[in-house]
């Protein structure tokens, strides 16, 4: 089961994500990138927001070491030793009861401050990839200092507030796993600060009340639970270090799995700024050598072969399981099921074809035709594509076929290609590679700086 929330967790991641993880599934700013000196911008660690909680009307809350939630002037003290405590909207406002129902406290925001550094609570039924097929609820531990509002819509928005690299202790092992070698997880490190403090500047993600959130929207930050020894020292080993380019840090975008071939961010996310080393792609082995896939009879060949690549469980087999089958997949339909899904509900008729119009140059279509008995449908967007498919197909590098039932598919890689592939990292590092050759493999163009 461990495992298993584990490949959750680096959907897409992101992904892509929307990164997802996505995990990976990710969204980015769009918006062109203006270059500044950023070296300037840090000269301390920053303190981050993270909205961990936007779509709930109740909060229970554990506690495990002694904390101080404060309301205005007023303050009540709660320790190990107390029951749960819940929290409700309750006109507007915010009213803190115990396990029985009592009242403790009320008022229009509160926070909860712990009395010694390193005090934690548990968080019960956080919600996580909302939205998506993997959606769900699970307890978290978290540490900082947590923030309680009301939004318009009458739901809680918590937010935690603590230091950069307390953040990343809680990112990491979401996204690439604790367990990973540490090379890997380092080289991670560096790529969600790259990410965190190119949103914290532009603003991306940001709110009334916060500046990053914790889904597969932004970065997967999930507190405490899955923090380990080699993640926390992965981060600590890479504090303030960054991927930078044209001096500042860029959009360090990463997927869980690229399928052996990179892709153009142009492809992806054409609106999106291009940073130099998103303006190339390639073959995710230690060639710098790339083939075009953007043509249909190549990248069947190539899908339907084992091409040596970092992210091949054939060729490296210690990469772990969330891993190993991501690099080929297969999808089958009935065609009552493709049908429905990709009809959206509507009556189109029974689907009679898939057809690619545009690829990427690792294959991912970008642009496609659904061919319908009654209608046509023209999708663009890889994710867009992906997310014709219940659930979602791991990436839009794929080719289709009739199979006896309907059809099938057969694809490569999860996520949308562009940066790093999480998959090659790991193994890389168990080639014996170090975290800033990690970097400089998928980010050809920039160099690594230390901010604070």
């Amino acid at each position: 089961m461990k495992d298993f929330m584990l490949f959750l967790s680096l959907l897409l991641i992101a992904s892509a994500a929307l990164s997802l993880g996505q995990s990976g599934i990710k969204y980015e700013d769009s918006r062109p990138h203006q270059s500044v000196n950023s070296r300037q911008l840090y000269e301390s660690e920053p303190f981050v927001r993270v909205r961990v909680m936007n779509s709930a009307g109740t909060v229970k809350i554990i506690f495990f070491d002694e904390w101080i939630l404060s309301s205005g002037e007023t303050r009540k003290r709660f320790s190990a030793d107390s029951n749960e405590v819940i929290f409700q909207i309750q006109n507007g406002s915010i009213a803190a009861k115990d396990k029985h129902g009592e009242a403790i406290l009320s008022g229009t925001s509160f926070v909860l401050t712990g009395k010694n550094p390193g005090a934690s609570l548990k968080v019960k039924d956080v919600p996580y990839g909302v939205g998506w097929w993997w959606e769900g609820k699970e307890d978290k531990i978290y540490g900082g200092e947590l923030s309680f509002y009301v939004n318009k819509e009458e739901i809680f928005e918590v937010v935690i507030g603590l230091p950069l690299e307390e953040y990343l202790k809680g990112v990491v092992p979401y996204e690439i796993g604790g367990d990973s070698p540490l090379e890997a997880i380092k080289a991670q490190a560096v790529a969600a600060r790259s990410e965190a403090l190119t949103a914290l500047k532009s603003k991306v993600y940001s709110g009334e009340y916060y500046d990053l959130t914790s889904d597969v929207e932004c970065q997967v930050y999930g507190g405490n639970e899955r923090r380990t020894e080699i993640s926390d020292r992965a981060v600590i080993e890479t504090s303030g270090q960054v991927v930078f380019e044209n001096q500042s840090p860029i959009s360090a975008y990463y997927a869980s799995n690229c399928g052996g071939h990179s892709e153009l961010i142009k492809n992806v996310w054409p609106d999106r700024y291009v940073w130099d080393s998103y303006a190339v792609s390639g073959f995710d082995w230690n060639e710098p050598s790339s083939i075009d896939l953007s043509n249909d009879e190549k990248v069947r060949d190539w899908i339907l072969s084992s091409p040596q690549s970092y992210c091949n469980p054939e060729t490296n087999a210690g990469l772990p399981q969330w891993s190993k089958n991501n690099f080929r997949w297969k999808r089958e339909f009935t065609v009552d099921e493709i049908s429905t899904m990709a009809s959206g509900g509507k009556e189109k008729g029974n689907l009679l074809d898939i057809r690619s119009l545009n690829r990427g140059t690792s294959g991912r279509i970008t642009k496609a035709e659904f061919l319908f008995e009654k209608d046509t449908l023209l999708v663009e967007g890889e994710l867009k594509i992906r997310q014709m498919f219940t659930p979602p197909l791991r990436s839009s590098a794929f080719i289709v076929d009739r199979s006896e039932i309907g059809f099938l598919i057969q694809g490569a890689g999860w996520g949308h290609g562009v940066g790093m592939c999480q998959s090659g990292a790991v193994a890389m590092a168990n080639l014996g590679k170090t975290f800033d050759a990690i970097l400089k493999h998928y980010y050809k163009k920039s160099e690594l700086v230390k901010m604070y």
